[in-house]
């Protein structure tokens, strides 16, 4: 309990009367750092908002907008997982301080190499699968490796990893006619397409299952294990958590795997979907929706503040928006412009309230 000095000349009831203002001053700001610092609240305001929007045009335009078909929610619970998968490991980096812009290149060089051992190299379904991963694992951990021990800034080593990726794309999937690169089938076997995509009930399919598994799986990291804690103290102050005896290097290393091995989960699922894997169509843009959607849920871009609850509602809401505009026949521009504003938006707001944080910390 707080003890109040009575100030010269001051009574026991002025003491009781200044320590009982303190304590309800304490009280309703307490209730509002703690709503401030809900890294969701924000987005799930805004989802809130979108969602009472689309009921409104569905009620005003019942023959035009067709948001609440079976057709368009199935496209939808088939699209918010991939985006969000590679949302949910991109963020957790973020919160340990670094960022991966390789993910795209993750995303389409993991599958193609299995879908390649696989089709092509005569290996069985599961090895191929297996070396899919593994190749995603080795590039996280070569980003992991470059930043935390020759000190290059992520930023700058996942740039170089995302054109090395490319390149080696391109050099594998170059067509000899048209000069540009070529998609590749999965082909996938009848149980593993329905364990990555089956159909479920209504309008959910297994990806919606899948992203729950590791949306819960990746809370249970952050907010339940030690892991978790090294994480977060990494990504808010790495010269604290080191002197408390947190291996941060390795937290990060850890990270850039995950990140990496989420991009190829993701990737190998929508490739399962479609039985196909073109990289002409995934080589970019896919890695700034992900970090578009970390940014959007409250994601701190210095580190050490999110919530996976927020990246998800944050991916939700961008491939929400993205099928409202094609509802409405938008032209292709305006999703790129509402990606840029929000953005911006998300990151002065996350700014302030950074800043906010630290201010009432010390």
């Amino acid at each position: 309990m707080t003890t109040i000095p009575k100030a010269l000349g001051a009574t026991a009831t002025d003491t009781q009367a200044i320590a009982s203002a303190a304590s309800t001053r304490y009280r309703t700001q307490n209730r509002r750092q703690k709503f401030m610092r809900n890294a969701s609240a924000n987005i799930a305001i805004l989802s809130i908002l979108i969602l009472a929007g689309t009921i409104g045009a569905t009620i005003a335009y019942p023959d035009t907008f067709n948001f609440y078909t079976t057709g368009n929610l199935s496209v939808l619970a088939q699209q918010i997982p991939v985006i969000a998968i590679m949302a949910i490991g991109a963020g957790l980096l973020m919160i340990a301080g670094e960022f991966d812009l390789s993910l795209a290149g993750v995303y389409t060089v993991c599958p193609f190499l299995g879908a390649l051992a696989f089709t092509q190299w005569g290996w069985p379904f599961i090895p191929a699968i297996a070396l899919s991963f593994l190749i995603a694992a080795l590039i996280g951990a070569t980003i992991g490796f470059v930043v935390n021990r020759l000190r290059v800034p992520s930023f700058i080593a996942s740039l170089g990893m995302m054109f090395v990726l490319r390149g080696i794309v391109r050099g594998i999937s170059i067509s000899s006619s048209t000069g540009q690169p070529g998609a590749i089938s999965l082909k996938p076997p009848v149980w593993f397409e329905a364990l990555m995509s089956g159909h479920l009930f209504g309008p959910f399919y297994a990806q919606t299952l899948w992203l729950a598994v590791f949306a819960i799986g990746a809370w249970y990291l952050l907010n339940r294990h030690v892991f978790g804690n090294h994480v977060f103290a990494t990504g808010g102050d790495p010269e604290a958590a080191e002197k408390n005896g947190i291996r941060t290097r390795h937290t990060k290393l850890f990270a850039f795997m995950i990140c990496s091995s989420c991009s190829a989960f993701a990737g190998l699922m929508q490739a399962t979907r479609i039985n196909i894997i073109d990289p002409g169509q995934t080589l970019t843009g896919l890695e700034l929706q992900a970090i578009a959607a970390c940014v959007i849920g409250g994601t701190y871009l210095f580190g050490g503040r999110g919530s996976i609850l927020g990246i998800t509602l944050g991916a939700v809401l961008l491939v929400t928006v993205e099928n409202i505009l094609l509802l409405i026949r938008a032209p292709g521009e305006f999703m790129p412009v509402f990606i840029g504003t929000i953005i911006i938006v998300s990151v002065i707001l996350n700014m302030n309230v950074g800043a906010a944080a630290g201010r009432r910390r010390y």
